[in-house]
């Protein structure tokens, strides 16, 4: 059987000290001291619920650890010390939900030349939170003609998307971005097919600026205006971004929701650490899949990213029993239910 491997969110190394025979005999000041000399190593198996192996936590220390220190030469260290990890155990496919902030694009196709498959759970998390922001839709619905959305990256294929989605519900969405002619073809197709009148904008502030909701496929260079109380869609790629909005909603004392994907269920995964973040569960998932259903495969490799993938991933996911049961909001799982709450409470209704 296939067996993938997913590169573990950093936790101090702990999970990697616990592993390792020597360190693991250390104080833990000395041992954490020494992570950052080590090997990528296998540190846990990640079983199903009938305790067969579906895959490995590998831990790299040295992304982590060195982060943007890191010299040319330690990331050709590491790369080559993880390509022969992973081929001596035999694994082509490795999930790493962060590696555009780790790996470089020519270091993705190092591993390509090396017959692995670098996946990141970002096709389950979009398709996700597309049902995620259609179930919200529906619980919104009487206050959705007077509801004010900003699409930024909308000249990109995941803001693209986005307006597809919202525009047959909306009265009023603003679409901004970089290429000015792509979203004026953007705004061309939506009033053909729905007869809505979008507003195109470059520049971020009224694209972005007092929306209710607001959803960024990219984000814009020094916008980082998350004041007052709305809810941000937070659909790009887990790369620098995500965290300096991260932090800075934090900073900010942010009083909206910040949602980032939708929780599948995973009832078929159960990881022997239960150290994961969200993130990583939706990779393992994302590579289960990629592993054991051609199709799903099919469309990640050769299908352009549109409302019909996401369609087929939809399908895919149904026929797996696998479907959105809640939220993922600051990497923490936020309920349906929990969401009605938050909502209501900072009174987010009364700016509709």
């Amino acid at each position: 059987m296939k067996r993938f491997a997913i590169i573990g969110d950093y936790d101090r190394g702990h999970r990697y000290i616990k592993s390792h025979s020597i360190l693991r005999l250390l104080p833990i000041k000395w041992a954490e001291n020494m992570i950052a000399k080590t090997k990528v190593r296998i540190t846990d198996t990640i079983y199903d619920n009938n305790e067969k192996e579906l895959g490995y936590i590998i831990d790299v220390p040295g992304f982590f650890i060195h982060g943007d220190k890191l010299i040319d030469l330690d990331q050709r260290r590491i790369m080559i010390n993880l390509v022969h990890v992973l081929e001596k155990n035999h694994i082509q496919t490795l999930v790493f939900p962060l590696w555009r902030k780790f790996i470089s694009p020519e270091e993705k196709s190092y591993l390509e030349d090396n017959s692995i498959v670098l996946l990141d759970g970002s096709w389950i998390r979009l398709v996700s939170l597309v049902d995620v922001v259609e179930r919200l839709l529906g619980i919104l619905k009487s206050k959705l003609v007077q509801m004010e959305i900003g699409i930024w990256g909308a000249d990109n294929s995941i803001g693209q998307l986005w307006a597809e989605v919202l525009a047959p519900f909306l009265n009023y969405l603003v679409i901004g971005g970089n290429d000015i002619k792509a979203l004026e073809r953007l705004s061309n197709k939506i009033l053909y097919e729905t007869g809505l009148s979008c507003q195109i904008t470059t520049d971020p502030d009224p694209c972005l600026a007092n929306k209710h909701m607001i959803i960024l496929s990219s984000t814009p260079d020094g916008w980082y205006n998350f004041n007052g109380n709305r809810i941000i869609i937070f659909s790009c790629s887990l790369s620098h971004e995500y965290f300096i909005i991260q932090e800075t909603i934090q900073e900010k004392a942010f009083s909206g929701i910040l949602i980032e994907s939708g929780w599948p269920s995973l009832n078929q995964v159960l990881n022997s650490s239960n150290t994961l973040k969200p993130w990583d569960k939706i990779g393992i998932l994302e590579a289960n899949l990629f592993i054991k259903d051609k199709s799903y495969q099919d469309v990640l490799m050769n299908y352009p990213l549109n409302k019909m993938s996401i369609k087929k991933i939809k399908e895919i996911l149904r026929t797996h029993g696998i479907n959105c049961k809640a939220i993922v909001s600051n990497n923490k799982i936020l309920t349906y239910d929990g969401f009605r709450k938050v909502y209501f409470r900072n009174c987010l209704d009364n700016r509709i």
